[in-house]
């Protein structure tokens, strides 16, 4: 067994960082933390959302004494970055945005600190090749000393390019820290990749399908057309092996280690359907085709089915017009009615996490016509207009709600709310966690409360009761749709 870092006192940490003056000083798990990094020049921070994990980085830059920092993060995370650097060094920063002639431009400016988005990384280290589509370059224009890969979750799939690129960024540096309050969502085969990138395949290997066979054992199963699927099980106390293979490169710690937060609950609100609602549902399990506004949409396969029944529940229906993309909103929505009964009676400012943009749209009407002030943030905005809605949010006081898309949900921090509402409810633990990591972070004073809209009798139930399961939704669908057959047999 290693040294439990977690043991070292606060007369300890004083000793061993007598020699360093910290522009801002950390707190314990962040000298704990930075103690641990000492012993290493290739790191995991996996401590818990909204515990400073930004800052924690920066310092074990400053204690490397390193100098060229590359920084890979979502472009929601560009403002706690901004807010950070400033406030926790004396570091200059640039960020790489814009055309690829103006990233590579500011490329070659000189600063200490340059921070790109992953969706930005291929602009500058890959070409396209007709045939082939983007290619990875074969030399980089620059060299880091130290990468610091935030939300490093987003680099568990090998074949994607940004997780390509950060392999070879990290090869090239000296130091590397890889950092996420969400690590796995699914399966622990989501951490290979995650720590081939960081330290190089030192703790899990290089070879993804060793891994895959010495830790997890394959099942199959048959659909009703009897197509099989392959699944990936964990060995029965394998996860205790893992964890040891990655102690030497990691550590952790969850949100109460860190702050003294106050109480967060969760609760599900439940919400009576419209007989629209339940009309269009039916068609939609039953039927190969549903008629929109005179317009059939083909429901024959189970991925348009699922993503249909997800829509409905969110109180409309994409569908096609010819060329156009157009939506039907449902004449009765109760989940907004239940959302502005919750936002009236709330003296606190409140999230609102939706999904698809037609919620958004919903949304935001429903807040115009009852004069309730609010801010928006959602994947088209650019980083500016985004950090501009956050400030709005945060600082005026009658704007009492944001509405926030779910997909986008890491980096910004919004704990003047003390309400978060999931208007349609995810099936994903990491992105749960992260959203309401939002609200329920470091910083945070008032008690919390976080809250499911689930319609009665629609696929949000099923979604809820497979959350821990982390069934894909077209597997949540499928035992939705058994479970109504049960329940109609004429189906």
């Amino acid at each position: 067994m290693g040294f439990d870092y977690k043991s070292l006192t606060d007369e300890d940490l004083r000793y061993i960082f007598k020699d360093f003056l910290f522009k801002l000083p950390p707190r314990w798990h962040q000298l704990v933390s930075l103690a641990f990094a000492t012993k290493h020049s290739r790191v995991v921070f996996l401590h818990g959302v909204g515990t400073g994990k930004t800052l924690c980085s920066l310092f074990a830059a400053q204690l490397w004494r390193c100098k060229k920092i590359l920084v890979v993060c979502p472009s929601s995370a560009f403002g706690a970055w901004e807010r950070d650097i400033p406030l926790g060094t004396n570091y200059s920063y640039t960020l790489l945005v814009g055309t690829k002639k103006e990233r590579l431009a500011a490329l070659k400016k000189n600063y200490d600190v340059y921070l790109i988005n992953y969706e930005g990384l291929k602009s500058i280290y890959c070409r396209l090749v007709k045939g082939k589509g983007w290619v990875l370059n074969s030399t980089f224009p620059d060299k880091f000393d130290c990468i610091i890969i935030d939300e490093a979750h987003r680099v568990n799939n090998y074949k994607a390019l940004q997780t390509q690129i950060c392999y070879e960024l990290s090869r090239r540096a000296k130091y590397v820290v890889g950092m996420t309050g969400t690590a796995v969502d699914k399966s622990m085969l989501e951490l290979f990749n995650m720590y081939k990138v960081v330290d190089l395949g030192e703790s899990l290997g290089v070879s993804f399908f060793s891994y895959r066979r010495t830790y997890f054992y394959s099942t199959v199963f048959k659909l009703r057309n009897g197509r099989e699927v392959r699944d990936w099980k964990l060995k029965e106390g394998y996860d205790t092996l893992i964890l040891k293979r990655i102690s030497g490169n990691t550590i952790s710690f969850n949100r109460e280690e860190c702050v003294d937060l106050p109480e967060l609950q969760e609760m599900e609100i439940s919400v009576k359907p419209s007989k629209e609602f339940c009309n269009l549902r039916d068609q939609i399990v039953k039927e190969r085709f549903i008629n929109i506004k005179d317009r059939f949409i083909d429901n024959s396969d189970i991925k348009i089915k699922a993503n249909l029944l997800r829509e409905l529940s969110g109180g409309f229906l994409y569908y096609k017009d010819g060329d156009k993309n157009k939506s039907y909103c449902l004449k009765e929505n109760p989940k907004l009615e239940v959302l502005l009964d919750l936002i009236v009676d709330s003296d606190s400012k409140i999230l609102v996490f939706y999904w698809y943009t037609e919620e958004r749209s919903l949304i935001e009407r429903m807040l115009r016509k009852n004069k309730i002030g609010f801010a928006s943030i959602y994947g088209s905005q650019d980083f500016e207009e985004r950090k501009k809605e956050v400030e709005k949010f945060t600082n005026d006081f009658d704007t009492q709600v944001m509405i926030a898309q779910s997909r986008i949900s890491e980096g910004y921090d919004a704990s003047t709310a003390g309400i978060a509402v999931f208007y349609l409810p995810l099936g994903s633990p990491r992105m749960r966690t992260q959203c309401i990591g939002r609200m329920y972070r470091s910083g945070q004073t008032k008690k919390c409360l976080a809250i499911d809209l689930v319609l009665k009798g629609s696929i949000d139930e099923k979604i809820i009761e497979d959350r821990g399961e982390r069934f894909s939704l077209v597997n949540s669908v499928r035992r939705y749709m058994q479970g109504y057959c049960r329940e109609n047999s004429e189906v």
